[in-house]
Protein backbone atom coordinates (compact mmCIF):
# COMPACT_ATOMS: atom_id res chain seq x y z
CA UNK A 1 0.00 0.00 0.00
CA UNK A 2 1.37 3.34 -0.77
CA UNK A 3 2.10 6.04 1.94
CA UNK A 4 -0.81 8.35 2.96
CA UNK A 5 0.06 11.92 0.80
CA UNK A 6 0.63 14.85 3.18
CA UNK A 7 -2.37 17.01 2.94
CA UNK A 8 -2.70 20.90 4.18
CA UNK A 9 -5.56 22.89 4.26
CA UNK A 10 -6.11 26.28 3.77
CA UNK A 11 -8.17 27.61 6.36
CA UNK A 12 -9.05 26.35 9.59
CA UNK A 13 -12.75 27.56 10.61
CA UNK A 14 -16.00 25.36 9.76
CA UNK A 15 -14.97 24.25 7.13
CA UNK A 16 -11.93 22.98 7.81
CA UNK A 17 -13.29 20.95 10.43
CA UNK A 18 -15.26 19.17 8.15
CA UNK A 19 -12.65 18.31 5.62
CA UNK A 20 -10.40 16.89 9.03
CA UNK A 21 -13.64 15.06 9.65
CA UNK A 22 -14.21 13.60 6.21
CA UNK A 23 -10.52 13.04 5.86
CA UNK A 24 -9.97 10.79 8.74
CA UNK A 25 -13.34 9.10 8.10
CA UNK A 26 -13.01 8.08 4.74
CA UNK A 27 -9.58 8.83 3.53
CA UNK A 28 -7.40 7.89 6.37
CA UNK A 29 -5.31 5.72 3.90
CA UNK A 30 -5.14 8.34 0.96
CA UNK A 31 -4.06 11.59 2.76
CA UNK A 32 -2.05 12.41 5.78
CA UNK A 33 -3.72 15.41 7.91
CA UNK A 34 -0.20 17.92 7.71
CA UNK A 35 -1.26 21.04 9.34
CA UNK A 36 -3.32 24.61 8.43
CA UNK A 37 -2.86 27.62 6.85
CA UNK A 38 -5.09 30.49 8.36
CA UNK A 39 -5.10 34.29 8.50
CA UNK A 40 -6.92 34.01 11.50
CA UNK A 41 -4.94 31.92 14.03
CA UNK A 42 -1.73 32.41 15.26
CA UNK A 43 1.34 29.86 14.45
CA UNK A 44 1.61 28.90 17.36
CA UNK A 45 -2.15 27.61 17.87
CA UNK A 46 -3.34 24.14 16.47
CA UNK A 47 -6.40 23.42 13.98
CA UNK A 48 -9.03 21.00 13.77
CA UNK A 49 -7.91 16.75 14.55
CA UNK A 50 -4.82 18.58 16.48
CA UNK A 51 -2.97 19.43 13.50
CA UNK A 52 -0.37 22.64 13.69
CA UNK A 53 -1.73 26.20 12.23
CA UNK A 54 1.52 26.73 10.37
CA UNK A 55 1.23 30.52 9.01
CA UNK A 56 -0.98 32.69 7.20
CA UNK A 57 -2.61 31.45 3.54
CA UNK A 58 -0.10 33.48 2.09
CA UNK A 59 2.38 31.66 3.66
CA UNK A 60 1.13 28.18 2.97
CA UNK A 61 1.09 29.77 -1.32
CA UNK A 62 5.27 30.09 -0.63
CA UNK A 63 5.89 27.06 1.38
CA UNK A 64 4.23 24.69 -0.82
CA UNK A 65 5.95 25.85 -4.31
CA UNK A 66 7.89 23.64 -5.27
CA UNK A 67 7.13 20.69 -2.77
CA UNK A 68 4.98 17.65 -2.95
CA UNK A 69 2.68 18.10 -0.38
CA UNK A 70 -0.76 18.35 -1.74
CA UNK A 71 -3.42 21.11 -0.59
CA UNK A 72 -6.94 21.83 -0.08
CA UNK A 73 -8.49 24.89 0.05
CA UNK A 74 -11.59 25.35 2.98
CA UNK A 75 -11.56 29.15 3.32
CA UNK A 76 -15.34 29.15 3.59
CA UNK A 77 -18.67 30.55 1.91
CA UNK A 78 -17.77 34.16 2.90
CA UNK A 79 -14.04 33.97 1.63
CA UNK A 80 -14.55 31.96 -1.47
CA UNK A 81 -13.43 35.10 -3.18
CA UNK A 82 -10.13 34.20 -1.57
CA UNK A 83 -10.20 30.76 -2.39
CA UNK A 84 -10.48 31.27 -6.02
CA UNK A 85 -7.12 33.42 -5.65
CA UNK A 86 -5.74 30.89 -3.74
CA UNK A 87 -5.73 27.86 -6.58
CA UNK A 88 -4.68 30.33 -8.76
CA UNK A 89 -1.83 31.01 -7.11
CA UNK A 90 -1.08 27.05 -5.91
CA UNK A 91 -1.55 26.48 -9.63
CA UNK A 92 1.07 28.76 -10.84
CA UNK A 93 3.35 27.58 -8.49
CA UNK A 94 2.15 23.77 -9.70
CA UNK A 95 1.02 22.49 -6.73
CA UNK A 96 -1.18 19.30 -6.29
CA UNK A 97 -5.00 20.56 -5.18
CA UNK A 98 -6.99 17.55 -3.95
CA UNK A 99 -10.09 16.38 -4.69
CA UNK A 100 -11.98 15.21 -1.93
CA UNK A 101 -15.32 13.23 -3.16
CA UNK A 102 -16.33 10.50 -0.69
CA UNK A 103 -16.34 6.93 -1.63
CA UNK A 104 -20.19 6.90 -0.31
CA UNK A 105 -21.48 9.39 -2.57
CA UNK A 106 -22.39 8.52 -6.15
CA UNK A 107 -20.59 9.71 -9.09
CA UNK A 108 -21.07 8.41 -12.94
CA UNK A 109 -17.81 7.71 -14.56
CA UNK A 110 -18.61 10.25 -17.53
CA UNK A 111 -18.87 12.86 -15.03
CA UNK A 112 -16.25 14.99 -14.69
CA UNK A 113 -15.17 16.93 -11.47
CA UNK A 114 -12.51 20.26 -10.95
CA UNK A 115 -9.94 20.34 -8.19
CA UNK A 116 -10.83 21.43 -4.56
CA UNK A 117 -14.24 19.77 -4.85
CA UNK A 118 -15.74 18.94 -1.51
CA UNK A 119 -18.51 15.81 -2.01
CA UNK A 120 -19.89 14.56 0.83
CA UNK A 121 -21.49 10.88 1.25
CA UNK A 122 -24.79 10.52 -0.42
CA UNK A 123 -24.27 12.80 -3.41
CA UNK A 124 -25.43 11.33 -6.75
CA UNK A 125 -23.66 12.92 -9.73
CA UNK A 126 -25.46 11.35 -13.22
CA UNK A 127 -23.79 10.96 -16.99
CA UNK A 128 -21.93 13.34 -18.32
CA UNK A 129 -21.63 16.38 -15.64
CA UNK A 130 -19.13 18.56 -16.28
CA UNK A 131 -18.43 20.73 -12.94
CA UNK A 132 -15.97 23.10 -11.85
CA UNK A 133 -13.16 23.93 -9.87
CA UNK A 134 -14.17 24.62 -5.75
CA UNK A 135 -17.39 22.81 -5.86
CA UNK A 136 -18.96 21.69 -3.07
CA UNK A 137 -21.73 19.59 -2.77
CA UNK A 138 -23.33 18.27 1.09
CA UNK A 139 -25.28 15.53 1.59
CA UNK A 140 -28.39 14.09 -0.54
CA UNK A 141 -27.40 16.89 -3.28
CA UNK A 142 -28.52 15.42 -6.97
CA UNK A 143 -26.67 16.63 -9.95
CA UNK A 144 -28.51 14.32 -12.50
CA UNK A 145 -27.32 13.55 -16.44
CA UNK A 146 -25.47 16.53 -18.83
CA UNK A 147 -25.98 19.43 -15.92
CA UNK A 148 -23.19 22.12 -15.97
CA UNK A 149 -21.84 23.53 -13.05
CA UNK A 150 -19.41 26.40 -13.26
CA UNK A 151 -16.28 27.15 -10.47
CA UNK A 152 -16.80 27.93 -6.85
CA UNK A 153 -20.55 26.67 -6.84
CA UNK A 154 -21.55 25.44 -3.35
CA UNK A 155 -24.42 23.10 -3.10
CA UNK A 156 -26.59 22.85 0.51
CA UNK A 157 -28.08 19.75 1.72
CA UNK A 158 -30.93 18.14 -0.54
CA UNK A 159 -30.32 20.47 -3.44
CA UNK A 160 -31.44 18.93 -6.91
CA UNK A 161 -30.79 19.83 -10.29
CA UNK A 162 -32.68 17.89 -13.00
CA UNK A 163 -30.95 16.91 -16.42
CA UNK A 164 -29.56 19.92 -18.23
CA UNK A 165 -29.50 22.01 -15.78
CA UNK A 166 -26.86 25.06 -15.96
CA UNK A 167 -25.01 26.98 -13.00
CA UNK A 168 -22.39 29.80 -13.37
CA UNK A 169 -19.45 30.27 -11.25
CA UNK A 170 -19.69 31.86 -8.04
CA UNK A 171 -23.54 30.67 -7.14
CA UNK A 172 -24.91 29.56 -3.54
CA UNK A 173 -28.13 27.26 -3.83
CA UNK A 174 -30.19 27.31 -0.50
CA UNK A 175 -31.00 23.23 1.49
CA UNK A 176 -33.79 21.94 -1.00
CA UNK A 177 -33.60 23.85 -4.21
CA UNK A 178 -34.75 22.16 -7.13
CA UNK A 179 -34.23 23.46 -10.25
CA UNK A 180 -35.91 22.04 -13.39
CA UNK A 181 -34.45 20.74 -16.36
CA UNK A 182 -32.83 23.06 -18.91
CA UNK A 183 -32.98 25.83 -16.49
CA UNK A 184 -30.18 28.63 -16.32
CA UNK A 185 -28.82 30.21 -13.05
CA UNK A 186 -26.03 33.36 -13.92
CA UNK A 187 -22.70 34.18 -11.99
CA UNK A 188 -22.75 34.57 -9.02
CA UNK A 189 -26.46 34.47 -7.64
CA UNK A 190 -28.01 32.60 -4.50
CA UNK A 191 -31.39 31.17 -3.94
CA UNK A 192 -32.87 31.00 -0.37
CA UNK A 193 -33.82 27.82 0.77
CA UNK A 194 -36.41 25.35 -0.67
CA UNK A 195 -36.72 27.67 -3.76
CA UNK A 196 -37.89 25.77 -6.77
CA UNK A 197 -36.24 27.51 -10.04
CA UNK A 198 -38.86 26.75 -12.80
CA UNK A 199 -37.34 29.74 -15.16
CA UNK A 200 -34.02 31.33 -15.66
CA UNK A 201 -32.15 33.44 -13.22
CA UNK A 202 -30.28 36.75 -14.00
CA UNK A 203 -26.60 36.65 -12.40
CA UNK A 204 -25.80 38.73 -9.32
CA UNK A 205 -29.03 38.27 -7.38
CA UNK A 206 -30.43 36.67 -4.39
CA UNK A 207 -33.77 35.04 -5.42
CA UNK A 208 -36.02 32.74 -3.20
CA UNK A 209 -39.51 31.18 -3.55
CA UNK A 210 -42.19 29.04 -5.18
CA UNK A 211 -41.58 29.49 -8.07
CA UNK A 212 -38.19 31.23 -7.61
CA UNK A 213 -37.81 35.04 -8.26
CA UNK A 214 -35.20 37.95 -7.77
CA UNK A 215 -35.71 39.76 -4.33
CA UNK A 216 -32.72 42.00 -4.62
CA UNK A 217 -29.08 42.07 -5.75
CA UNK A 218 -26.23 40.61 -4.20
CA UNK A 219 -24.75 42.94 -1.61
CA UNK A 220 -22.04 43.16 0.71
CA UNK A 221 -22.21 40.32 3.79
CA UNK A 222 -23.89 38.04 0.87
CA UNK A 223 -22.81 34.27 1.00
CA UNK A 224 -21.57 34.87 -3.18
CA UNK A 225 -18.86 37.71 -4.37
CA UNK A 226 -20.25 40.68 -5.39
CA UNK A 227 -20.79 41.26 -9.05
CA UNK A 228 -17.38 43.84 -9.27
CA UNK A 229 -15.29 40.77 -7.44
CA UNK A 230 -16.43 38.08 -9.61
CA UNK A 231 -16.11 40.20 -12.55
CA UNK A 232 -12.07 40.04 -11.25
CA UNK A 233 -11.92 36.47 -10.39
CA UNK A 234 -12.55 36.02 -14.37
CA UNK A 235 -8.78 36.36 -14.49
CA UNK A 236 -8.00 33.63 -12.32
CA UNK A 237 -10.58 31.26 -13.29
CA UNK A 238 -11.74 31.86 -16.71
CA UNK A 239 -15.35 31.23 -16.92
CA UNK A 240 -16.26 27.58 -17.06
CA UNK A 241 -19.15 28.38 -19.18
CA UNK A 242 -21.51 31.37 -20.29
CA UNK A 243 -25.07 31.42 -18.72
CA UNK A 244 -26.44 32.28 -21.87
CA UNK A 245 -24.31 30.30 -24.28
Amino acid sequence: MAPAIPLRIFGAGMRARVVADLLGWEFSGVYRLDGYYDDGRPADETGPGGAPILGSVEDGCRALAGSDVHAFIALGTYRSWRACEVVAELRRAAVPIARLVSPSAHVSPTAVIGDGALVMGGVFIGAEAVIGDLFTAHGGVTVEHHGVIGHNVLLAPGVSLCGCARIADHCFLGAGTSVIPEVRIGEGTMTGAGSVVVRDLPAGVVALGNPCRPLRPVGQGDEVPTPDVVARLRAMLPPSFSAGS
